[in-house]
């Protein structure tokens, strides 16, 4: 076998981790389906592509400190002031653990990461105070985001009380402005639903720590799925609104699968 390639894999597996570690915050307010680190990371990365005012070289840059900016929560979590661990000691656990992640990857490769990690640490580089700013601005985002999806009103005002006043830099200030003008006016945008299958199969599946709830034969359920979802469609297709969404339509023939089985 390959050492090389161990340090790789194990690398990878540790990237898989960020997308299984649930941001603290919105735990911590009762925020239903978290987000992610990994979630937080990507589209940090996308906002990077869209600031207008900076080189091809800086997006890339600014990508490229996104994408690792919180990759040390992959070992240590997301460690909050909820944690009552001094910032000292955070960034203390945060570098030992990006100093193993790297250790695992060939040592150019491995440089590279751990130079982006403190580069945004350091908040010294304009690239890396864009980042931070893209950091604020996707958690306010985020919050807004919630606040439509559950319709609780303002239940994480506390997340725009505390941040609002830190985004610096000019372009990310007219992105906040805007959102904070449409969370003001209540302007209502028509977000996503969980549209594919599989999305809704593991919110009805698996309990909050991903384990699976129910011993279906696999194919059986995926058939069954898809025979719902393209009844459903037609069914749509042909009157001017459904009795029931795609997600309970679902809910009802895992239980009704259960039953069977019992």
């Amino acid at each position: 076998m390959n050492s090389d390639l161990d340090g790789l894999l194990e690398f990878l597996l540790y990237v898989g981790q960020a997308k299984r570690t649930f941001r603290t915050g919105w735990v911590l307010h009762g925020v239903e389906k978290v987000e992610s680190v990994a979630d937080h990371m990507y589209r940090m990365a996308v906002m990077s592509l869209l600031l207008p005012t900076l080189s091809e070289e800086s997006k890339v840059r600014c990508m490229k400190l996104a994408l690792v900016h919180d990759l040390a929560e992959s070992v240590v979590g997301d460690l909050t002031e909820f944690d009552g661990i001094p910032k000292t000691e955070k960034r203390r656990r945060e570098t030992e653990a990006m100093l193993y992640l790297t250790s695992l990857l060939p040592a150019d490769i491995g440089r590279e990461i751990f130079s982006l990690f403190n580069e945004y640490a350091d908040q010294k580089t304009n690239e890396s105070k864009f980042v931070k700013d893209l950091d604020i601005f996707d958690m306010l985002l985020q919050a807004y985001e919630y606040e439509k999806l559950q319709s609780e009103g303002e239940f994480l005002q506390d997340f725009f009380t505390g941040s609002v006043n830190n985004i610096k830099t000019d372009i990310v200030q007219q992105w906040l402005k805007q959102l904070m003008d449409c969370r003001a006016s209540g302007k209502q945008f028509q977000l996503p639903a969980d549209s594919n299958l599989n999305t809704m199969l593991k919110h009805i599946l698996y309990d909050e720590q991903g384990t699976f709830l129910y011993n279906f034969p696999s194919c059986d359920l995926r058939s069954k799925s898809n025979r719902i979802i393209s009844n459903k469609n037609k069914s749509d297709n042909t009157t001017s609104s459904s009795s029931m969404d795609t997600t309970q339509l679902l809910t009802n023939l895992v239980k009704g699968m259960k039953h069977h089985q019992n």
